[in-house]
């Protein structure tokens, strides 16, 4: 009776070290265009590719305004299509997504693009985080940019969320023990909200959060 009572307790502390093998959710793999990327011209469709066969919830584009933009989309497997009706504007553009898991889960997120060139940035822009942590954008305008942090943590994730978007828009951290740095593409004027979520030797995570204003 002890032995199956043992059992069951390593059962349970299995599944909460790792609950990825209880239960998985969908992941953006790769997209096209590549999210954050400057390109010279419009595509005509944006194709985003996820980690599994995935349900189609919404899907739409947005140009620098977050006007929406008239789309078709259509899933294949674990492809999502979003076909817009007319040409793409050049500047900042968006596609947004919500899309079902096969667990049920529904994941929403979004990449960002620019068609043409991008906006040379000029003035750094310091953002206060809590925890605190010393983190500035290299610019303060909408468009390209590049986010540095004085940490000595090595890798992670930055996640930005606007009150236009239903999802967030995630950009890739790397650090060499000394600061992490991530790029991408901050498409709206107005206020995001930064999370930052970072990971060093031996496990040690930070999570941070700030705020920044765009023109």
């Amino acid at each position: 009776m002890r032995k199956a009572l043992v059992a069951v307790v390593l059962g349970s502390l299995v599944l909460l070290v790792n609950p990825a093998s209880a239960s998985a959710h969908a992941d953006l793999n790769s997209s096209v265009p590549i999210n954050g990327a400057v390109i010279s011209r419009a595509p005509d469709k944006v194709v985003l590719t996820f980690s599994e066969p995935v349900e189609l919830q919404s899907a739409q584009l947005f140009n620098s305004a977050a006007k929406l933009i008239s789309s078709n989309a259509k899933i294949s497997g674990s492809s999502l299509t979003i076909t817009p009706t007319a040409a793409l504007s050049a500047g900042t553009n968006v596609a947004q997504w919500a899309v079902k898991s096969d667990d049920g889960h529904v994941v929403s997120g979004a990449i960002a693009f620019v068609i043409g060139k991008a906006v040379k940035q000029s003035t750094v822009t310091a953002i206060k985080t809590m925890p605190v942590v010393s983190t500035s954008l290299n610019g303060n305008h909408v468009g390209q940019l590049v986010l540095t942090m004085t940490s000595a943590l090595t890798s992670g994730e930055i996640e930005w969320t606007n009150p236009a978007l239903a999802g967030p828009i995630t950009w890739r951290a790397t650090g060499n023990g000394k600061k992490v740095t991530s790029n991408g593409v901050l498409p709206f004027p107005g206020n995001w909200t930064m999370s930052a979520t970072l990971v060093g030797k031996g496990g040690s995570v930070l999570i941070t959060t700030g705020t920044v204003n765009l023109v």
